[in-house]
């Protein structure tokens, strides 16, 4: 399934700045469930946001990591209980998940590899060998819909997914059941592709929709994505994240109630060991199962409501039961030789080599994740009765596999993923994780259901939940200094408290022009447009380079400091569209969308989207930008609109705008450039990610564009 966005990169740095009181900032969230979903907030929430929050987080088992499960078999290895894969995007675009687990984390990774398919007990090792067992035409159907597949749904789109592009796709409308029965006339095909397919989507074809289905067609095609494991175990990742989290983790310890106060905080009652404990939080974040968040007492009508709505909206319960047996040898690889193959047996599972992630020496092991129905209809038969039917499923060809059985394990998983993810129309990802901002304010959503229903997922929540925490609590802070001016710490000159100026202290006009010419092979002389550009110094600095620079602001006293010479050439335009005719610039360069209110933003976006040739730099306070920078040079004087560059890529994708740099090697050029001048790594550009995240080209660049600025020359309106 594709991975709902990617995330930016996570800033290490201290959000109380020097000079300030943090004890009287600190704000105490607690988040409810120790599964990934709250261990990868707390961890995200710990790197961006230092000492300003007191984290606690309370798990009713006796274990965190939810369905990151490793166990052994005694004398024989380990093996995965739970969660059996995870994505690798990198091939794409950045991947967050895989940096957490091999970078910061420190762990040994394993790519799986695999493909082939047991249909009708005959081994099919690529669909052109539908041929030989099914005949020619099952063969064709399967490798012509394969490829329709990924017409309908290019490698970029299922890395972006786009709500907007997701939600108007024609297969959204359709379940997956309808989509196999229209596209593939072959029986023999139609059951190789729904094989291929089904335990990706933990549901049958009837209960999710075909674009779901579609997502999970082509995730084992070349160019999608990578699958990998960590080598010993997956729980390693929750053994690590526990270690290192600056955290209290309360196991044992079960939310019973949660109840809004009327000072904006809220009451968290505790259920810890047989005693109850009452906790005040100005965040709580949900970190629950829908199941388990169904049986939370929600202490407010309202709150009450929100989470009845939200578990009505996205409920689609899928569900998994994993069986793996242990063998005296792997006696399958001389037919099957990869890491995985799929089965039709309990109506499509896969099957993980587990003794191929691992090394069990002589044994081998086999982990079959079987899904939807077919799990649920197993769950109350014995585990005895469940490893025979595995037993039974395995190809003839391999011979008896009872000879070489030892022993079995069963893992139940009922309602633990979604049919389909992301509900049925996909929200942006504010809207999804914090349901009623304005009466609610402090309660947060996570789960791995409001994206893909994979630990790529969660991790992606995770980071949409800590950034709308780090934004709320930089906004209270602010009103708080507003309050008490005596309580700001040390900051540069008043004349400096502005985006324009800093952004020019960490990216010179000359800096900037450079990566431009990286990005968009920006002419000399090229025409400029600066969004929001207050007093026009970067307008100034960009023409005494050459460059036809024009600015237009917004706010009248930002505007009011423009020197006389560029009052010609930045302008004071309060409201509406832009004077300026459709593709009028080669370039726009953003610094003020981040101060307009939330509802003119959209309009604006749209408006410098007709005015580019070619794209725009995301110049706007972010959330991703040091914590120290923000406060330090108080950005948040006049923000609007304060969010990730994640959430302006939400705003920018729909208009038409994506990523300049996505699968090009000038992100690596650019990346050394910005280093080369100092303004990488705790400046403006904490990581290459920044890079990416803040050059943005339009779909399909305005023909014969790198001319444009020599038909336009410096002239007035």
């Amino acid at each position: 399934m594709s991975v709902g966005g990617r995330l930016m990169g996570v800033v290490s740095s201290t959000f109380v700045s020097e000079g300030a009181s943090p004890s009287d900032q600190k704000m105490r969230v607690v988040i409810i469930g120790g599964g990934p979903g709250g261990l990868f907030t707390a961890w995200q929430l710990q790197a961006k946001a230092g000492v300003a929050c007191e984290i606690t987080v309370f798990e009713s088992n006796n274990r965190v990591g939810g369905k990151i499960v490793s166990r052994e078999m005694p004398g024989i290895g380990p093996y995965e209980a739970g969660v059996a894969e995870i994505y690798d995007y990198s091939r794409i675009g950045p991947d967050p998940l895989r940096r957490l687990i091999v970078n910061e984390l420190g762990l040994d990774t394993k790519t799986l590899s695999g493909g082939p398919c047991v249909l009708g007990g005959k081994i099919v090792l690529k669909p052109e060998d539908l041929a030989q067992h099914f005949g020619q035409e099952a063969a064709d159907e399967a490798i012509a819909f394969r490829k329709k597949c990924t017409e309908m749904l290019t490698p970029r789109g299922y890395y972006l997914s786009i709500a907007e592009t997701d939600n108007e796709h024609p297969w959204r409308d359709i379940t997956g059941a309808e989509l196999l029965n229209t596209e593939i006339r072959s029986d023999a095909a139609r059951r190789y592709v729904r094989a291929m397919a089904h335990s990706d989507v933990a549901a049958p074809p009837y209960h999710t929709d075909g674009l779901t289905f579609l997502k999970n067609a082509v995730m084992d095609l070349d160019g999608y994505m990578d699958i990998f494991s960590v080598v010993g175990g997956n729980e390693q990742i929750v053994d690590k994240l526990e270690e290192e989290l600056d955290a209290q983790v309360r196991m044992n310890a079960h939310v019973r109630a949660v109840q809004p106060l009327a000072d904006g905080t809220y009451r968290v009652e505790v259920d810890a060991e047989g005693f109850l404990e009452n906790h005040i939080a100005d965040f709580v974040v949900v970190a629950l199962p829908l199941s388990a968040m169904a049986c939370v007492n929600w202490r407010s009508d309202r709150l009450q409501r929100v989470i009845d709505d939200h578990i009505a909206y996205f409920d689609r319960p899928g569900h998994y039961l994993r069986a793996t047996l242990a063998f005296k040898r792997p006696f399958w690889r001389d037919h099957l030789p990869a890491d995985w193959w799929m089965s039709d047996a309990f109506d499509g599972c896969c099957i993980y080599d587990e003794s191929a992630r691992n090394n069990l020496e002589r044994y081998g092991m086999l982990a079959f994740l079987i899904a939807g129905n077919a799990a649920l209809s197993l769950a109350n038969e014995s585990d005895e009765r469940i490893e025979q039917m595995c037993l039974d499923a395995l190809p003839a060809s391999l011979g008896d596999a009872r000879d070489h059985f030892i022993e079995g394990r069963i893992h139940r998983w009922m309602a633990s993923v979604n049919a389909i993810p992301g509900g049925k129309r996909v929200r942006r990802r504010i809207e999804n994780h914090r349901p009623d901002p304005e009466h609610l304010p402090g309660v947060l959503i996570v789960g791995d259901y409001l994206f893909d229903s994979t630990l790529n997922g969660v991790m992606d929540s995770a980071d949409a939940a800590s950034d709308i925490i780090v934004g709320e609590t930089l906004k209270r802070r602010r009103d708080q200094r507003s309050a008490t001016p005596a309580a700001l710490p040390d900051a540069a000159p008043a004349e400096k408290a502005n985006l324009v100026e800093v952004l020019a202290q960490f990216v010179p006009a000359e800096l900037l022009a450079d990566i431009m010419r990286i990005v968009w092979d920006l002419p000399q002389g090229a025409r400029i447009l600066n969004f929001g550009a207050m007093s026009g110094s970067l307008v100034g600095a960009l023409r005494a380079l050459g460059y036809d620079a024009w600015g237009v602001e917004h706010d009248p006293v930002a505007h009011a400091g423009t020197p006389p010479d560029l009052a010609k050439f930045n302008l004071l335009v309060e409201g509406g569209k832009l004077p300026f005719p459709d593709r009028d610039f080669f370039a726009v360069i953003d610094t003020g969308l981040y101060r307009l209110p939330a509802d003119d933003i959209d309009r604006a976006v749209r408006d410098l989207e007709r005015l580019t040739q070619h794209g725009l730099f995301l110049g706007s306070l972010t959330l991703d930008l040091s914590i120290d920078v923000i406060e330090r040079y108080d950005l948040m004087k006049g923000a609007e609109f304060l969010g990730s560059r994640w959430d302006w890529s939400e705003k920018l994708y729909p208009v038409g705008f994506t990523h300049a740099l996505l699968e090009s090697p000038r992100l690596d050029t650019a990346w050394a450039r910005a280093q080369e001048a100092g303004a990488g790594h705790g400046h403006w550009f904490e990581d290459i990610e920044a890079i990416l995240y803040c050059f943005f080209a339009l779909a399909e660049p305005v023909a014969n564009a790198a001319n444009a600025s020599e038909s336009h020359p410096q002239r007035a309106l």
